[in-house]
């Protein structure tokens, strides 16, 4: 089984040219058993701010120890009967789409109004398998020898039947439209997807700024260059980045990416969260003590 330690990460983000705030949000909520990561553009149209991505992760956050804290007190009273497996509990397609839709609920009685991109994947410590869900034009990717290979659906007027998102197609003015998103005022209903992945696999998950705006010579500067800001002539929209990996070696970004990516992910336990990143490491099952015990958030 993979330790959740493993799990590393370099993020950033930079406001775009015509924007008046950032409106990239990213969210990692690691437990014992397993990592979650959203990802929620809000849209520029939109009235709502970041805290619309801010309260989804924390009440995601919360149906999350609720769910643990009900199963730890039910099958303690059950003693005979014998503990959940909390590493394939969300291999279970139901199950996940249950949690996110309570999350999902309890962010739209409280604010009422926003729309977002949306992009989400989870994945145990005991598996290969990565879990997705996607509304909207932010987008997973994996990195290999040629660069990025973006693996998770896009949903714009740009492909509206759902067929894959082509280069030429970020030209088409539809593409600005979402055909399917995060929105309060709607019925929510992602695409789900899944993958295969290794410990070793470096996934990047980004908004359409930096995937759809920048081309691949900019999306290394963009990561290799963290404190270098790109002009307003190739910023116009927000353009955020996380890669991510959960290997347990010091892993480098692997050089064959033009042979630049080689500065050091970091460990999430050494991660500041900042108004665009938020990091939770505070989700414990308790079963190995027969109690629920939440970790101590200094350590963010």
């Amino acid at each position: 089984m993979t330790d959740p330690s493993s799990l590393k990460l370099i993020h950033r983000t930079q406001q775009g040219s015509e924007r008046e705030e950032n409106k990239d949000y990213f969210s990692i909520i690691n437990s014992d058993f397993g990592t979650w990561v959203f990802v929620i553009d809000i849209s520029t149209s939109s009235i709502a701010t970041t805290n619309l991505a801010k309260r989804f992760s924390e009440n995601f956050h919360d149906c999350l120890q609720n769910l643990l804290l009900n199963s730890v007190k039910h099958f303690s009273e059950k003693v005979t009967q014998a503990k959940p497996r909390f590493e394939s509990y969300f291999e279970d397609p139901v199950k996940r789409n249950q949690i996110i839709q309570k999350a999902f609920s309890a962010t739209k009685k409280e604010l009422k109004i926003g729309v977002a991109s949306f992009l989400s994947l989870y994945r145990n410590y005991s598996s290969n398998k990565v879990y997705g869900f996607s509304a909207g034009d932010c987008r997973l990717g994996l990195i290999n020898n040629k660069g990025i290979e973006w693996l998770s659906p896009v949903h714009t007027g740009a492909n509206p039947s759902g067929n894959n998102f082509e280069n030429s197609m970020s030209q088409a003015p539809e593409r600005h439209i979402l055909t399917k998103s995060l929105n309060l005022r709607r019925k929510f209903e992602p695409e789900t997807f899944e993958l295969d992945s290794s410990t070793d696999d470096v996934l990047v998950l980004a908004t359409d700024g930096f995937w759809m705006e920048l081309n691949e010579a900019q999306q290394q500067s963009f990561i290799n260059k963290p404190n270098v800001c790109f002009t307003d002539k190739y910023l116009v929209d927000d353009t955020s980045v996380l890669l991510i990996t959960w290997s347990a070696s010091e892993q480098k970004i692997p050089p064959q990416f033009d042979c630049s990516l080689t500065f050091e992910l970091q460990s999430s336990s050494k991660i500041s969260t900042n108004d665009n990143l938020l990091v939770i490491n505070s989700i414990s099952s308790g079963f190995s003590r027969n109690i629920y015990k939440k970790r101590d958030n200094s350590g963010y």
